[in-house]
């Protein structure tokens, strides 16, 4: 019974003892914020809006991919705010001010965990809650600076031929909607073969 027991927990902790782990990030050469691995095989760019229920459906998918390949797959985020999304492109200059002080990755899972909350005075709290300067944010969200950034991500997006969110560029293919991460997994391995 004992052995049994001593193989289930080990089995139990490979499986998800890694979980609670956070996934590395950092900042690419260009400036973007990421979230993977620093030397990637395998760069996903996901093309989202932070209003669609799908995007925010998605990242748990994501989020397996890169735990499962910590050393190989990097996820770089891509501003795609659409326009039936009223309160999308205020949250995307939130993100993009909240970048510019290396929390981007803090206000993108606050901004997707609270989808229905998305007026300025909640983005507000949400920089607070998560340690920005409110005067350095303030003065961001108030500019047109955030504005080339997310206009920017919108002209590559539409250049990748993406007109829907969320949508993700894995090498030459390109994932629509909030797939199952077998569907990523299929994608990412094709990508992986080309190294081996």
């Amino acid at each position: 019974m004992g052995a049994k027991l001593a193989a289930f927990l080990l089995l139990f902790l490979l499986l998800f003892g890694c979980a609670s782990q956070p996934i590395s990030q950092g900042t690419t050469p260009q400036g973007r914020a990421y979230r993977g691995s620093a030397t990637p095989k395998v760069v996903i760019v996901e093309y989202s809006d932070f209003e669609c229920p799908y995007c925010a459906r998605a990242q748990a998918a994501v989020e397996e991919i890169l735990r499962a390949y910590p050393a190989e797959v990097q996820l770089q985020f891509r501003h795609f705010p659409l326009e039936v999304h009223p309160k999308a492109y205020l949250a995307a200059r939130a993100a993009a001010c909240a970048e510019e002080q290396k929390k981007f990755w803090e206000m993108h899972d606050l901004l997707f965990a609270n989808q229905r909350l998305l007026e300025e005075q909640d983005i507000r709290r949400y920089a607070a809650q998560i340690g920005l300067d409110e005067r350095e944010f303030s003065a961001c969200l108030s500019s047109f600076r955030p504005d080339a950034l997310i206009q920017s991500d919108m002209r590559e997006a539409r250049q990748a031929g993406i007109s829907a969110t969320p949508s993700f560029k894995i090498g030459s293919s390109v994932i629509r909607g909030a797939q199952p991460a077998l569907a990523f997994r299929s994608v990412v391995e094709s990508e992986l073969a080309k190294y081996r």
